[in-house]
């Protein structure tokens, strides 16, 4: 799991691009009467029906990469987007961005909050800040765009994953997952049949919550957790996550860089942390990793555990 703290967690605002929908109207004609008067003959025929919008649609499971045209680093990305427009980004060296996007729109503008974890930094030092996301192309299936913020600038490409499409429930999610390091770090977490989470560390971190499902016909899970005995990360969140194919993302996992929550110690020689401190293991499987981002006003938790 990565966690990351700051001082404040700036309010997310959005600027969306709005679809209009023009009508249209039937045609009327003249008729003559005796008078001399022509009123206007009402329509006749079936009326016009208002075009539908095909605009590609933002929730689902996006991946991806990131690059920052400003240190030169590239990095995987997993965006989870919720039916409502709820979004939270998961970059594998470490970054995590919330925040809102519009439902719909070939191009748009959004500000999201980012986060960096304990012992690295953004480019201009900070652990946090405002970033803006410009969507350059959105259609179906595929997003790409810039950012930029915290002294960082780069750009995303993504594409929509089919598991997005896959139903949900909390039978389906239910289970016990697990993440372990080369250096003996393990996490775990239980989803039970009534949608509570628990959860656990070798740290001696505690998370305590519930996981609901947005919208049944598609694979998000909501989550409300409280973290305690984390020393920083102590607090409430809410975010999405996702029930996944480990096969699918293996490099995910190989490059994810691992947190020892308590501990805040990092595994890899990426962003500054000890190149001793481990590295995750790497699971196989379908239907069987929960990855997943968690945010509150001063920290951000990513992480993604497999059962």
């Amino acid at each position: 799991m990565n966690g990351f703290s700051g001082s404040r967690f700036p309010a997310l605002t959005l600027i969306a691009a709005s679809l209009a929908l023009t009508a249209c109207g039937g045609s009327g004609g003249d008729s003559s009467t005796g008078s001399g008067a022509t009123p206007t003959t009402p329509p006749t025929g079936t009326p016009s029906t208002p075009p539908t919008s095909t605009a590609a649609t933002t929730p689902g499971v996006w991946k991806g990469s990131i690059v920052s045209t400003t240190t030169g680093q590239t990095a995987s990305v997993v965006a989870l987007t919720g039916p409502d427009g709820q979004s939270v980004w998961m970059a594998t060296d470490g970054r995590v961005w919330g925040g809102q996007l519009p439902m719909s729109g070939a191009r748009f503008d959004a500000t999201f909050a980012g986060h960096m974890y304990d012992g690295a930094h953004f480019p201009d030092g900070t652990n946090h800040g405002p970033a803006s996301m410009t969507v350059d192309h959105h259609a179906q299936g595929t997003m790409s765009g810039r950012y930029s913020g915290s002294g960082d600038a780069g750009t995303f490409n993504m594409s929509l994953s089919p598991m997005w499409d896959r139903p949900a429930s909390i039978g389906t999610v239910a289970g016990v997952y697990t993440r372990t390091t080369s250096n003996g770090y393990t996490m775990t977490m239980t989803l039970d049949a009534n949608g509570q989470l628990h959860a656990s560390d070798s740290r001696g971190c505690l998370f305590n919550g519930t996981v609901s499902v947005p919208d049944a016909t598609h694979n998000m899970y909501r989550i409300n957790a409280s973290v305690t005995s984390c020393g920083s990360l102590d607090g409430t969140y809410q975010g999405m996550g996702a029930l996944l194919d480990a096969d699918a993302m293996r490099d995910w996992m190989t490059a994810m860089h691992p947190l020892e929550h308590g501990g805040h110690s990092h595994g890899g020689p990426m962003m500054g942390g000890s190149p001793g401190m481990g590295h995750n293991t790497v699971p196989s499987g379908q239907r069987n990793l929960f990855m997943f981002s968690m945010v509150n006003a001063n920290n951000a938790i990513m992480d993604a555990l497999a059962r």
